[in-house]
């Protein structure tokens, strides 16, 4: 299992809508996405994954949201790792 952290701080409210847009709940098979709201300007986003190679195909999302920061709307953070076992 492998997964992503994206954690952001948004420049103002009002672009929550876009971050619902990018990043909404999804389920699947192999993927799953959640999205946290933590403020009213920040929040997280993870991504669970069942292996590195599922993560680099499921890369629109890291994108989106670097994005935004590249446009000064948001400061974003990316962490990924894998799950240890025990």
């Amino acid at each position: 299992m492998y997964g992503r952290n994206i954690t952001f701080t948004l420049l103002a409210p009002s672009l929550w809508a876009v971050v619902e847009a990018i990043a909404s709940n999804i389920e699947e098979e192999r993927y799953k996405r959640m999205l946290f709201k933590t403020g009213d300007n920040n929040g997280f986003i993870i991504e669970v994954f069942e292996n590195i190679t599922v993560a680099g195909k499921k890369i629109e999302t890291m994108k989106a949201m670097q994005g935004l920061g590249e446009q000064a709307m948001a400061k974003v953070s990316i962490q990924e790792g894998s799950l240890l076992n025990k």
